[in-house]
């Protein structure tokens, strides 16, 4: 994905040249102070080049002016989230950006930069090129909106426990019941944040081990069950029956290589409290998504309760939600 930073005035003679690149996806910035002064003011053109253009009518202002100017940095820019969500939709069918804004220095350059460092780490071209002057607010506003967006569109199936069983984990780890204020297992989006947030918080505290050295080593020490969050792949499915109760994988540790068990079904039958709820997105609804029925997930981003099974060598996983179900 290549991104690419105009003002109206290059754009306008690209559209006139009939050049406009193919493959190309465009963000549009427009000034609301020019059209208080000129009524026929309006944003650019691209109807006969581009379909897929993402219009903001956005004032170019950086924090200092925010509060004068009778915003604060959370109300100025509120479309920053569907503009993110546009982004990475884009890159994620292989279109090219534009960022255009008035002059080509400000705004676009500021959402540029987002970009390139979200994606490829390298936003700091766009700072260090003397022909621009990057809006911070809309870097950031951008920037994080991505990570949040990025998030949300990744996460197509999903694992969520029930919300009475996330408060009893709460409550172990002396955290503020706060925390589920907005949990919803049903919603792709409460999951996401929830998990999040908690992961955000355990680190804080030390209490999220996240490599499989640490993980061993904190549960062979310690001889209690930890908390952990992982992103595993070359998943193999865990059957008793029929249809498979769970996925596994392999953590290895020196020379060995210890299995790792996570059950969905195992507590559905076992034990009340953990219902199954696995939950396959669709746009703003979800349905109901029996494991592997449909084609197996090869990997996963696993946040929950890992215990070590002695006897049998393996690490037992407690799933609390499980995302990017791939």
């Amino acid at each position: 994905m290549t991104v690419s930073v105009y003002s109206r005035e290059a754009i306008e003679r690209i559209i006139a040249e009939g050049s406009f690149p193919d493959n190309t996806v465009v963000i549009s910035f427009y000034d609301p102070a020019i059209k208080r002064i000129d009524k026929d003011y309006t944003h650019v053109d691209y109807s006969g080049v581009c379909k897929d253009v993402f219009y903001s009518e956005l004032e170019d202002l950086d924090l200092e002016v925010l509060k004068r100017k009778g915003y604060t940095y959370d109300i100025y820019f509120p479309e920053a989230d569907d503009m993110a969500m546009f982004i990475v939709k884009a890159h994620a069918y292989g279109k090219n950006i534009i960022c255009q804004c008035e002059y080509g220095q400000s705004r676009s350059a500021g959402c540029a930069a987002a970009i390139l460092e979200y994606f490829y780490h390298n936003g700091i071209s766009i700072f260090t090129d003397y022909k621009y002057y990057p809006n911070q607010v809309v870097y950031h506003k951008v920037y994080d909106a991505i990570e949040r967006q990025k998030r949300y569109f990744d996460n197509k199936f999903y694992f969520a426990a029930d919300t009475d069983v996330v408060k009893k984990h709460i409550a172990q780890l002396h955290l503020s019941e706060t925390l589920i204020a907005d949990y919803k297992p049903e919603n792709s989006h409460s999951v996401v944040d929830f998990k999040s947030e908690i992961k955000k918080q355990l680190s804080e505290r030390n209490q999220l081990y996240c490599t499989s050295e640490e993980i061993i080593d904190a549960l062979k020490k310690n001889k209690q069950p930890v908390y952990a969050s992982f992103k595993a792949s070359k998943l193999f499915y865990l059957y008793f029956g029929w249809n498979p109760d769970g996925v596994g994988t392999r953590f290895r540790y020196g020379c060995e290589e210890i299995p790792v068990y996570i059950y969905f079904n195992k507590y559905y039958f076992n034990n009340s409290e953990y219902r199954l709820s696995l939950y396959r997105r669709r746009t703003d609804e979800n349905s109901g998504y029996r494991l592997g029925s449909r084609g197996h997930f090869k990997s996963l981003s696993f946040f929950g309760k890992l215990s070590w099974d002695s006897e049998r060598k393996m690490i037992d996983a407690v799933p609390l939600i499980i995302t990017n179900m791939a």
